[in-house]
């Protein structure tokens, strides 16, 4: 392991989609406060980016995926008469769809999962809810954009106590990490449903994994699993990949191991064969604009080459007016955009 070291760009070129996905993927209460515009460079057009309603003074929403340039949330107006929205910010189409965690209440904790099937323009929406952490049943449904209708189901899911709310969504299976332990901060599995089969695998987490704090990401065509953590070497990362082994059993393999900052609260992502990160200066646990000095930098970590590149920062120093990010978008991230 060694340490990266740090480069910086004069003129950071990064799609919008991109740094959109970056910010949806912080907390709703952040992204709630910033300022986007897009600035096309070759025309000099400028495109201010909101949400696509306002949830007002009761009112709350999160971001349930992002999939082929549409963001799934789940909000509500008034605390909970909950909904669930599917939002293309480049076209400014939207699809409004009904939650069915509304038919359980406040006792069932919801886990959501949103993305497309692959080679196809038709999303799923994953919704599983479960009463008591000790029961194995759990309430199941997905909804399909082509059949604009939900399947509910009840399925039974031995072995799973807890599972993490934030999911990937990669090639047409929806993941999530289930935990167990004290105040549940072990974790244990990777919980793994098949749009194709509709049924659920898991894949056991290996020891040597089992580190303070783990993200799922798609790596290009595989699904990888972040550990990292800090020890007497400083900040330590791992990389592992969902392969498959001889018997076509799922297993998690070490990819890379590497010395880095604290990623730990940072929300991250692959592009290419780089790490994308946000990173904030403050020590608090959730990035605030609208104080004095506070500062976002986003960064990019080349592990081949081990080498980190800053891509963006921006400070803001007053608490009337946080400075407005400009993205000269000259790239586009995503391969595809599919119509809501």
């Amino acid at each position: 392991m060694s340490e990266f070291k740090l480069n910086y760009l004069l003129l950071p070129v990064i799609p919008d989609e991109l740094l959109q996905e970056i910010f949806l993927q912080s907390s709703a209460k952040v992204v709630g406060r910033y300022s986007l515009v897009i600035l096309n460079a070759f025309s000099g057009e400028q495109v201010h980016v909101q949400q696509p309603f306002g949830v007002g003074i009761h009112g709350w929403f999160r971001i349930v995926g992002v999939s082929n340039g549409n963001i799934c949330f789940k909000f509500s107006w008034d605390q909970d008469d909950t909904s669930l929205l599917v939002w293309n910010s480049t076209t400014k189409c939207s699809r409004k769809i009904s939650d069915p965690h509304r038919d359980h209440g406040r006792s069932y904790f919801p886990i959501y999962g949103f993305g497309y099937v692959p080679n196809t323009d038709v999303y799923n929406i994953i919704h599983m809810c479960k009463m008591d952490i000790a029961n194995a049943y759990v309430f199941f449904s997905r909804y399909c954009s082509m059949c604009s209708t939900w399947f509910h189901a009840v399925n039974c899911l031995s072995g799973v106590e807890k599972v993490d709310a934030n999911s990937v969504f990669h090639n047409g299976h929806a993941h999530w990490i289930t935990v167990t332990g004290d105040s549940y901060a072990t974790p244990k599995s990777i919980l793994c449903y098949s749009i194709e089969h509709e049924s659920f695998s898991k894949v056991s987490i290996p020891i040597g994994a089992i580190y303070t704090v783990h993200n799922l990401l798609a790596y290009k065509d595989k699904l990888a699993l972040i550990a990292h953590t800090h020890n007497e070497f400083g900040y330590v990362a791992s990389i592992w990949h969902l392969n498959e082994d001889v018997g076509r059993n799922k297993i998690l393999e070490q990819y890379y191991r590497f010395r880095s900052q604290s990623i730990r609260e940072n929300s991250i992502l692959f592009v290419d064969d780089n790490l994308i990160l946000l990173v904030n200066n403050s020590k608090k646990r959730e990035l605030l604009i609208n104080s004095r000095y506070r500062e976002l930098v986003l960064t990019e970590y080349d592990i081949e080459h081990e080498t980190r590149n800053l891509l963006v920062r921006r400070a803001w120093q007053t608490l009337e007016m946080p400075h407005l990010i400009t993205v000269r978008s000259t790239l586009k991230y995503f391969e595809e955009m599919f119509l809501v």
